[in-house]
């Protein structure tokens, strides 16, 4: 009996030892990727059954990709300040790239923060992650503006400008932009951003590694070397699937949001959507579809670069990846063209993950999570500590339990302009009072505005009470 406690007491002994030398737990390095302009136009998303995106449709079947993630704000510079800090756009005060007010708006307050319990003194992202020990790298257009993030990183580059000129043809669009170029992919932006990505990734470092690499297309200029152009034949593009009917059922108010253009009278009278109908009838309009696929899928190619670098890793680490679009688009849905919407293409993004030893392989959830859920969640991922100025949710309970819900993600054109996104329904309102309402499940175009079903009034009364409660908040 003697005999057999030493045994046990010298075992012990050792499996103590050994624990105590053991290498802690190396943190993972973190890669981020935001795409600029980028809708639900990739394969496994169905938004476009002619899109070509392979790079992209792998990763999100290496990992889990989320179906109802959305953009706080949809347009560029309030979008991605909302993700960078974490906080909704009525805490950042910034709701728009221009303050110029449209017409049909309202009095509402177009910048100034709203909330009166806005957190203060935000950390952004990156120079939270580099006070925890992360060397943290940042390339092409991941905040709006050039100087926000520069001198919070360890390396940086700014968006490499586009090429310009030496177009396949005198074609141009409504903007003046001219399509397939005869450019090699080695001089475009996003090429260029890939490889600097590339080549920060290869430098090995004792520090983890925070990457974030913005990419810029499909943003306009709508124009990429004529190889991806010629992918998509203009006399096979099909257009986006419309009802000539589809704004009857809206308040006048979303009436004219369906008209207007971010704040700008480009075309006045003509909408975006009449001008290119103006300019060629449905033959412009296909045009105007060829050359966002053209886009994407040469966008794709670039992050298809990066991703097959990142199969191996220098720093001999785990490799988190994490990749989003800033804001959806809209390309006639609605009569509508672009971003500056509340419905559901103009705020519906990708949003894919792989974290290894979590997520499963091929996963899909439809659970609603919005941008201001990134910060914290990447906080989780990395093991750094979330700051208490956060204002979104982490998503790793969603990742470690497929049963797991969440209730509404709160998406916002202008502080009284306020979208709830449930799993399966969509309430919008104005700030005229007005309401939408729609169900994703029957009706993924949007094309049945349910506020007077008399069936839907208790979601209705629901919803409006927490939109209410979130702008007040």
């Amino acid at each position: 009996m003697i005999k057999k406690n030493l045994m046990i007491q010298t075992l012990v002994l050792v499996i103590l030892s050994t624990l105590s030398f053991a290498e802690p737990q190396k943190k993972p390095d973190v890669v981020f990727i935001i795409v600029d302009d980028l809708n639900d136009w990739i394969g496994v998303m169905e938004g476009h059954p002619q899109s070509k995106t392979p790079n992209l449709d792998a990763l999100a079947k290496s990992g889990v990709l989320f179906t109802n993630a959305h953009c706080n704000a949809p347009q560029c510079g309030p979008s991605r300040t909302s993700l960078l800090h974490g906080l909704y756009p009525k805490s950042t005060g910034r709701y728009f790239n221009s303050t110029r007010r449209p017409a049909f708006f309202g009095d509402q307050p177009m910048q100034g923060i709203t909330s009166p319990n806005a957190p203060k003194n935000a950390v952004i992202l990156q120079r939270h992650f580099k006070q925890n020990g992360y060397r943290v790298v940042s390339g092409g257009k991941v905040a709006h503006g050039n100087n926000t993030l520069k001198g919070q990183v360890d390396e940086y580059l700014n968006r490499p400008q586009d090429v310009r000129g030496n177009f396949t043809d005198n074609k141009a669009n409504l903007w003046g932009e001219g399509g397939p170029h005869n450019h090699p992919d080695e001089q475009t932006g996003d090429y260029k951003v890939g490889q600097w990505a590339i080549e920060e990734w290869r430098k090995a470092s004792e520090k983890p590694l925070l990457m974030t690499v913005g990419f810029y297309r499909p943003h306009r200029p709508f124009n990429a070397p004529k190889a991806y152009f010629e992918k998509f034949p203009l006399e096979t593009i099909q257009l986006p699937p419309i009802r000539t009917d589809d704004l009857d059922d809206l308040p006048s108010y979303g009436k004219a949001l369906a008209r207007s253009n971010a704040h700008k009278d480009l075309f006045k009278p003509r909408t975006v959507h009449e001008q290119i109908l103006h300019l060629g009838g449905e033959k412009e309009w296909k045009y105007m579809v060829q050359s966002y696929l053209a886009c994407i899928n040469y966008v794709d190619t670039q992050i298809g670069r990066l991703l097959d670098e990142l199969n191996e890793n220098p720093r001999k680490r785990e490799t988190v990846i994490v990749l989003t679009s800033d804001h959806g688009w809209n390309l006639g849905e609605k009569t509508h063209w672009c971003k500056a919407a509340i419905w559901r293409n103009t705020t519906r993004v990708p949003f894919m993950v792989v974290l290894p030893g979590v997520t499963k392989a091929g996963t899909r959830n439809n659970q609603p999570i919005s941008h201001v859920d990134i910060y914290p969640s990447l906080c989780d991922f990395a093991g750094v500590p979330k700051p208490d100025h956060l204002e979104g949710r982490s998503i790793l309970p969603l990742l470690k339990d497929p049963s797991a819900t969440r209730d509404f993600a709160f998406l916002s054109y202008g502080p009284q302009n306020t979208a709830a996104q449930s799993e399966r329904y969509r309430y919008i309102r104005y700030e005229d009072g007005s309401e939408e309402l729609y169900d994703h499940q029957k009706d993924p175009h949007e094309w049945t505005n349910l506020i007077g079903d008399k069936k839907h009034q208790t979601m209705r009364k629901k919803m409006r009470a927490r939109v209410l409660s979130f702008q007040e908040d």
